[in-house]
């Protein structure tokens, strides 16, 4: 077995790391593309990399998201967006704070269970919608393991997101009764 990352975590990744250096107006860009109609930077990167090429509609809707969790402001000020020790659903719990202790998870088990039941174009609205509020209340840093963004996007029926959401919950839990 190859150790290599995916396609999709290299275009994932690639993505995230051309969010981080954009202008603030390319930023802006890719914050309002439409399904459909990307930006100059969206389509530069899918010139370069095959993986984005294959399916633009999802790697439009998965640059959107995760250039509203890049922070705005001059590039050499934002912190990189990539974790890959922070995984989606923890993320989602804990608001990207890695000292939250509960009690209540920054999207409720209500909205997360919504998101992890829509298909189709619903569920890239529920996520973009939860990591909007994400990217409302996170502090700077590092944040998320990017590729579980695509691969949320890409292939929503994975069972990822549920089960790191409630490790994390259940990890605040038990922090807060050790106390």
């Amino acid at each position: 077995m190859s150790d290599s990352p995916s396609p999709v975590d290299q275009a994932s990744l690639a993505i995230a790391c051309a969010l981080k250096r954009a202008t603030p107006g390319d930023l802006a860009a890719m914050r309002r593309m439409r399904d459909g109609i990307g930006a100059p930077l969206f389509w530069r990167l899918a010139a370069r990399h095959p993986e984005i090429d294959r399916r633009p509609d999802a790697w439009i809707a998965i640059a959107r998201m995760l250039a509203l969790l890049t922070p705005t402001g001059q590039p050499e000020a934002r912190p990189p967006l990539h974790d890959a020790a922070r995984p989606l659903g923890a993320v989602l719990c804990d608001g990207g704070d890695r000292n939250w202790s509960g009690p209540a998870p920054m999207l409720s088990e209500t909205r997360l269970a919504r998101l992890l039941a829509a298909r189709g174009k619903a569920r890239r609205v529920a996520l973009e919608r939860a990591l909007r509020m994400l990217a409302r209340t996170r502090s700077p840093g590092p944040l998320v393991n990017v590729p579980e963004i695509a691969w949320a996007v890409l292939n929503p029926a994975g069972g990822q997101i549920a089960r790191d959401y409630y490790a994390r919950l259940d990890q605040a839990a038990h922090t807060k009764e050790e106390a």
